[in-house]
């Protein structure tokens, strides 16, 4: 493969017989090294679209999330429909490695604090206090021949928790807590979905990944993702992170049901908004 390749770099050419990706390591938020990838010229193709719940499908606005910019210290301006932050604050990522004497085995451990207040269509306000934390097990730069080395990284996969309180202003109704928890591995080309869920300890909402795959259909490499949202086996909402292909990213939507009431729009959106933040946070990395 030529020289020693860098970390956090990635480089995409498009040819007869493919596209060859290499995506840079999950390092303060995000993805992960693992080498050459060799994906069909079909991935670069037009986006997908996730697949969501056809009652939700049918019933509900649909967004398109304008994301505005990031200024220092801040999260992404994100802006759909009659929801957009208002302010917000981006808290220092700090990374810790640790690894036994002589051992090419590096774990890392990096922690990202953010906040942020959302506003809808009406004075209401709420704001989101946020922590992601991510864990991960990496081989170190390793030589091949005199001058040529390689990383080879995400040995066990990454965990990924995002856990976040969202507390509606100006009321005394105890806050809710969102948690997301996520397995990648294989440079987040794979994600598994854990325990889930948006709830205030009575209300339960449950968070669910979809894709653009159609069911019983070959996954796709890079399928577009999201989560959809639902309450007592009814979907409420759903958010689109990644567009599908290598060509993704910007490419977020949001279906929100149009009956429900102001108040739940805005949770869901806030919960929503947390969850871009993260996401777009890790694919912007790679750049």
């Amino acid at each position: 493969m030529g020289k020693a390749v860098e970390k956090k770099n990635e480089w995409l050419r498009a040819s007869g017989k493919g596209v060859q990706m290499f995506i840079g390591r999950y390092s303060k938020g995000v993805a992960v090294l693992a080498g050459w990838v060799v994906l069909s010229p079909i991935l670069a193709s037009a986006q997908k679209a996730i697949i969501i719940d056809d009652d939700l499908r049918a019933n509900a606005d649909v967004l398109k999330v304008k994301m505005g910019t990031q200024a220092l210290g801040k999260i992404w301006k994100f802006k759909f429909g009659e929801f957009g932050v208002v302010s917000s604050k981006m808290g220092a990522t700090k990374t810790t490695t640790t690894g036994a004497f002589l051992s090419p085995v590096e774990k890392s451990r990096t922690k990202q604090k953010f906040s942020f207040v959302l506003k809808g269509a009406g004075p209401e306000t709420v704001s989101v206090k946020a922590a992601q934390n991510l864990e991960s097990e990496a081989l170190n730069e390793i030589a091949i021949s005199p001058g040529v080395s390689m990383s080879v990284v995400d040995i066990s996969g990454t965990s990924d928790n995002l856990v976040a309180e969202i507390a509606f202003d100006g009321e005394s109704v105890k806050p809710w807590t969102l948690l997301l928890q996520v397995a990648s591995s294989l440079a987040v080309l794979k994600e598994k979905t854990l325990s889930s869920l948006l709830t205030d300890g009575t209300r339960e909402i449950v968070i669910s990944p979809v894709t653009s795959d159609e069911p019983g259909a070959k996954p796709r490499v890079l399928p577009a993702r999201g989560y959809e949202f639902s309450e007592a086996g009814r979907a409420l909402g759903a958010v689109q992170y990644w567009g599908g292909g290598v060509l993704g990213f910007n490419k977020n939507v949001v279906h929100m049901r149009r009956d429900l009431d102001t108040k739940t729009k805005l949770l869901l959106a806030a919960a929503m908004t947390t969850i871009l933040q993260v996401k777009i946070n890790a694919q912007a990395s790679l750049d």
